[in-house]
């Protein structure tokens, strides 16, 4: 009876690996690099950010370290789009990045100009929009002030308040404007 049931549990926990590393998609790739300012100097907490380019969806974030250094291990070989934000701002952006098996992908980043001016962060933040339904392209990051609220990512300016009623009239299709 005990040799039946450790047999089911061993079948068990073998689907479930076997489903889990499925989920996940893992790679031999690395991507590592380092981030410097303009006067040589690493640049600390910096984010990178990376979006797989096959239509997986993968997705990843890191931030340096007290030297400067990043890197992302265990990357699906393919290309990715990255991103790099310092204090909350874009300051590189890099389309095709090819992660490869053999060795790591070296890419460093030396920020021009005068990082320290920077400082004075605005009061925005950045959110992901996913890609429209039907649509082959991949989502994007957008920058939103939060001075003008939810209307600066559709690039309206515009920001119309709202009651329930006509809310409601709008969800089903005979909103005409006005409250």
């Amino acid at each position: 009876m005990t040799i039946k049931s450790l047999q089911i549990c061993f079948a068990s926990l073998l689907v479930s690996a076997v489903a889990a590393s499925a989920s996940d998609p893992v790679g031999s790739g690395r991507l590592q690099g380092v981030v410097k300012d303009s006067k040589g100097q690493p640049v600390v907490g910096a984010e990178v950010h990376l979006q797989a380019k096959d239509g997986s969806g993968l997705q990843k974030i890191v931030r340096t370290d007290s030297t400067g250094q990043y890197g992302v291990g265990k990357l699906p070989n393919t290309d990715y789009e990255v991103v790099l934000f310092v204090n909350r701002q874009v300051k590189a952006s890099i389309n095709n990045v090819k992660v490869l098996s053999d060795k790591p992908t070296q890419l460093d980043f030396k920020l021009s100009g005068q990082f320290a001016a920077n400082k004075v962060s605005k009061h925005t933040h950045m959110i992901y929009v996913p890609a429209e339904t039907g649509s082959n392209l991949s989502g994007r990051w957008v920058e939103v002030d939060d001075n003008t609220g939810p209307a600066a990512a559709a690039g309206t300016g515009e920001v119309i308040k709202l009651n329930g009623a006509a809310l409601r009239q709008m969800q089903t299709g005979g909103y005409t404007g006005g409250n």
